[in-house]
């Protein structure tokens, strides 16, 4: 357990951080004895999904991964969290720029092809994401990347004039879910992304319905 000054003096991440944004540290220090709130934030990224913006989208994400960082650490250093708070704070991270990375370019793809309808049930589809690992146990520290599963339910089309399949609409999707995640900028990344643990690894496709999940763990899974 270490006091504020010397927590901030051991940390190469937070100098960085503070020199971009001098009166984040205050904010944060003053933010310090209780766990993070996320009203405010909410509120950032609904603006990005509202107006649609995935540049907007993100920037809020990447400073918003910065809030959270350094105030779990310098909560963490200095004896004022619990490990469990902090991987919860880190995996809740994961979870909500995940979902609005989701809705945001969704509606990007859906202006331009419609909505994906599923053959059998005439309805729309939304991409699923499992998490694998730390993230899906919610254990996720600061130096995790994120594990994940792109699904969908039913194979069809989309409904707008430049029809798309709908498993060409969810790999466009899950690549862009991954790049506005993962990409590093002048602001940084917010996750490394994994994908290596879909059906077939890197050499299945990105996204995969449930059917065709389902028939792969049947065949693959022992029992």
């Amino acid at each position: 357990v270490m006091d504020l000054d010397r927590a901030l003096a051991f940390s190469r991440y937070a100098d960085r951080v503070f020199a971009v944004s001098p009166a984040l540290r205050d904010e944060i220090v003053a933010a310090l004895d209780t766990s993070f709130d996320w009203t405010g934030e909410d509120a950032a990224l609904d603006d990005c999904i509202d107006t649609g913006n995935p540049v907007a989208l993100a920037t809020a994400m990447r400073r918003l991964r910065r809030r959270v960082f350094v105030h779990s650490m310098l909560r963490d250093l200095t004896g004022r969290a619990t490990l469990v708070e902090v991987v919860q704070a880190v995996s809740t991270l994961a979870e909500r720029t995940l979902a609005a990375a989701i809705a945001v370019h969704t509606r990007v793809l859906t202006e331009a092809h419609g909505r994906p309808i599923g053959d059998e049930t005439g309805l729309a589809q939304a991409l699923v994401v499992i998490g694998m690992g730390k993230l899906g146990g919610r254990e996720l520290n600061v130096s995790s990347d994120i594990d994940l599963v792109f699904a969908y339910p039913e194979d069809g089309d989309t409904d707008g004039q430049r029809r798309i399949s709908n498993r060409e609409f969810f790999d466009r999707l899950g690549q862009r879910v991954i790049a506005s995640i993962s990409h590093v900028d002048a602001d940084g990344y917010v996750f490394r992304v994994d994908m290596r643990l879909r059906p077939y690894g890197e050499s299945g496709p990105l996204t995969v319905s449930f059917a065709a999940l389902e028939r792969y763990l049947v065949e693959r899974l022992p029992g």
